[in-house]
């Protein structure tokens, strides 16, 4: 079963793996990766706790997707 945007909020904010229909996420070694179809566009480094936030302009998707990391992440 995919996620939707209310379920993919809530797992971002818990940073737990996920599949959307363009958005996904995924624990790699203690990086948690955020894909926007092809393209990461988030990752947290548990190591660190360093949040990364791809802010290059793609589509109306993926803008809405960084959103949804921004507002999960406390990010601006």
């Amino acid at each position: 079963m995919q996620d939707n945007y209310r379920t993919i909020a809530t797992k971002l904010a818990n940073r737990e793996s996920f599949e959307g229909n363009s958005l996904r996420a995924y624990w790699a070694g203690s990086d948690y990766r955020v894909m926007s179809y092809s393209t990461m566009i988030a990752a947290y480094m548990a190591d660190t706790e360093t949040k990364w936030l791809n802010e290059t302009k793609y589509s109306v998707t993926t803008s809405r997707h960084q959103n949804l990391i921004r507002k999960a992440w406390g990010v601006n």
